[in-house]
C-alpha cells in the first residue's frame, strides 16, 4: 500500500491500463474490462492536461475489447470516441510507458500512422533501456511506416533493428523485422530483399515450419514476377497456396492475398483469364472481411483491364480501390499514388476532364500527406547492441489450432517464468512470439547459465514444455537442451 500510495496519479492510471492489456492478452475480459473502468476513472481524476492524454490510451484499449468480443459496433464507438479526443489534443506525457502502451494499442487497431510519434517519443527515451528493447521498437515503427507505403522512412529503422537482432540469431523478432526490412527494399533493392526473404524461409525450414515459411515465400514469389521471373514466381505462389489451404484454422485473408499476388502474377503473363479468376476468387473470400486486402484485390481487378486496354472498366475498380483505402484507418499512401497515377493515365485517354482534375486532386492530397510524415529523429548511424546473454524456450504450441476462447497457456507459463526469475533476480521475460507452429518465450539476464538454472525445474515440470527447445546463449557461444517428453 505504502508504495502504491507514493505513486503519482499518471502512474497510478499506467499500472491500471496495464493490467488491462495483460488480462485482455490472456482473454480474461472480466479482469481487462475492470481494470481499464478503474484507469479510466483514474484518468478522469488526473490533472486536466494529463486526463486529455490518458483517456484516449484507456478508450483505444475498451475498444480492443469489445473487438475480441465481436461488438464491432461498440467497438468502433468507443474508437471514434477516442480519435475525437487525439485530433483534439496531441497527447504529451514524460512517460516511456504510456508512449508505448499508445503505440501498441494503435497498431492492433491498425491506426499506424497515428502509433509513429507514439514510437518516436518511446524511442527517446531509450537512455535506460536495453538495447533488445530498443530494436523492438525501431523494427515496430519500421512497420508503421512499411503499412503505409513510406518505405524509405522504414528502411532507416528497421536496418538498425536487424542489426542488434543479429546480435542474436535464435531471437525470433529477427525473422519479422527481414521481412518487413525485404518489403521496405523489394522495389529500390531487390536483391538485398530477396536474400532476407531467403534467409527468413531457411529459418523456419530448418525447424520444419513450413507455414511460418509461407510469408517469405510469397515475397519471393512477388519479387520474382516483379523481374519477369514468372515461372519461379509461379512455384513460390502455388507452394504458399497449398499450405495455407490444406492449414487448418488459417485466417481467409492469408488465403486470399496469395490468390491476388496468383492474379497479379498471370496479369504481368497477360494471361488474362487466369489472372481474373484468381482475383475474383480472392475478392469473393475478402467481401465480408473487407481491410487493406480487399482494396488491394479491387486495385488487381483494375490493373488487370488496364493492361487489357479497357479503360472505363479499369476506372471503376481502380477508384473503388481508392474509395476503400480510405474507410482504413491507414492507408497504404504509396499503393494509393500508384492506383491514382494508372487512374489518371486511363481517364486522359478516355478524355474525362472532370474526372481527371478530381483524380489529380486526389493525387497531389496523398503527396501531401507523404511529405508530410518525418523520418525517424533519432541518430541510429552509431547504435549498436553488446553481444547479451540470452535464453530461448521455443515451445510447441502455437497459434494454428489453438481454441479461440481458451486462455492462452503460453501467457500463464510466462508469468509463472517471470515470477521465478524476479524472486532469484536473474533476468526478465523480454519478450513472446507465437507463429503457427509454436510460442517462443525470450529471457534476457547478465548470465544465461544462471538464467537456465533459474528455469529449468519449472519447464521439465510443465506438461507443455515437453519437447521444448531451450537455446542457452553466453556471449561466447550457446548450446541446445530439449526438455524430455514425459511418460505416461
Amino acid at each position: 500500500m505504502g508504495a502504491c500510495s507514493n505513486l503519482s496519479p499518471v502512474e497510478k492510471c499506467l499500472a491500471a491500463i496495464v493490467h488491462g492489456v495483460d488480462a485482455l492478452q490472456a482473454r480474461n475480459f472480466t479482469l481487462a474490462e475492470g481494470a481499464l473502468r478503474l484507469g479510466l476513472a483514474l484518468a478522469k481524476a488526473a490533472p486536466e492536461e494529463q486526463a486529455r492524454s490518458l483517456e484516449p490510451l484507456v478508450l483505444l484499449n475498451l475498444s480492443r475489447i469489445r473487438q475480441k468480443q465481436d461488438r464491432e459496433q461498440e467497438a468502433r464507438q468507443l474508437h471514434e470516441q477516442a480519435n475525437a479526443q487525439l485530433e483534439q489534443n496531441v497527447p504529451s506525457v514524460p512517460n516511456a510507458i504510456f508512449n508505448l502502451l499508445m503505440a501498441a494499442v494503435l497498431m492492433d487497431l491498425r491506426e499506424y500512422r497515428r502509433a509513429i510519434p507514439f514510437w518516436e517519443q518511446a524511442i527517446q527515451f531509450d537512455d535506460l533501456k536495453d538495447p533488445i528493447d530498443m530494436a523492438h521498437m525501431l523494427a515496430r515503427v519500421g512497420e508503421c511506416y512499411n503499412r503505409i507505403g513510406l518505405k524509405d522512412h522504414a528502411a532507416i529503422p528497421l536496418r538498425a533493428a536487424v542489426k542488434i537482432f543479429r546480435k542474436h540469431p535464435e531471437d525470433p523478432r529477427l525473422c519479422a523485422a527481414l521481412i518487413t526490412l525485404g518489403n521496405a527494399l523489394r522495389k529500390s533493392t531487390p536483391a538485398e530483399a530477396e536474400s532476407c526473404y531467403r534467409e527468413v524461409a531457411d529459418w523456419h525450414v530448418a525447424r520444419g515450419q513450413f507455414l511460418s515459411a509461407t510469408p517469405a515465400w510469397g515475397n519471393i514469389g512477388i519479387l520474382c514476377y516483379e523481374q519477369g521471373r514468372y515461372a519461379e514466381a509461379l512455384e513460390y505462389l502455388e507452394k504458399v497456396r497449398k499450405i495455407r489451404e490444406q492449414s487448418p484454422g488459417i485466417p481467409i485473408p492469408a488465403i486470399a492475398i496469395t490468390l491476388n499476388n496468383i492474379a497479379n502474377c498471370y496479369r504481368r503473363m497477360g494471361k488474362f483469364a487466369e489472372a481474373f479468376t484468381a482475383v475474383s476468387q480472392a475478392i469473393d473470400l475478402l467481401q465480408d472481411k473487407g481491410g487493406a486486402e480487399l482494396a488491394s484485390a479491387y486495385g488487381t481487378r483494375g490493373l488487370i483491364f488496364l493492361d487489357k486496354r479497357q479503360d472505363s472498366e479499369a476506372v471503376e475498380w481502380l477508384r473503388r480501390a481508392y474509395e476503400h483505402h480510405q474507410t482504413l484507418a491507414s492507408p497504404n499512401l504509396d499503393t494509393t499514388a500508384e492506383d491514382l497515377n494508372r487512374e489518371i493515365a486511363a481517364l486522359q485517354r478516355l478524355g474525362r476532364a472532370d474526372e481527371l482534375r478530381d483524380a489529380e486532386a486526389r493525387l497531389a492530397s496523398v503527396h501531401t500527406a507523404m511529405k508530410a510524415i518525418p523520418m525517424v529523429s533519432r541518430d541510429l548511424s552509431a547504435l549498436d547492441a553488446p553481444l547479451q546473454c540470452a535464453v530461448f524456450v521455443e515451445v510447441n504450441v502455437g497459434s494454428r489450432g489453438r481454441r479461440p476462447d481458451a486462455e492462452r497457456e503460453d501467457m500463464q507459463l510466462e508469468r509463472r517464468l517471470t515470477e521465478v526469475l524476479e524472486a532469484k533476480n536473474v533476468g526478465c521475460c523480454a519478450a513472446r512470439l507465437t507463429i503457427p507452429e509454436s510460442t517462443t518465450l525470450i529471457f534476457y539476464g547478465s548470465d544465461a547459465e544462471r538464467l537456465f538454472q533459474a528455469l529449468e525445474p519449472t519447464l521439465t515440470s510443465e506438461p507443455m514444455c515437453a519437447g521444448a527447445r531451450i537455446t542457452i546463449r553466453q556471449r561466447d557461444g550457446q548450446r541446445e537442451v530439449i526438455v524430455p517428453s514425459r511418460l505416461t
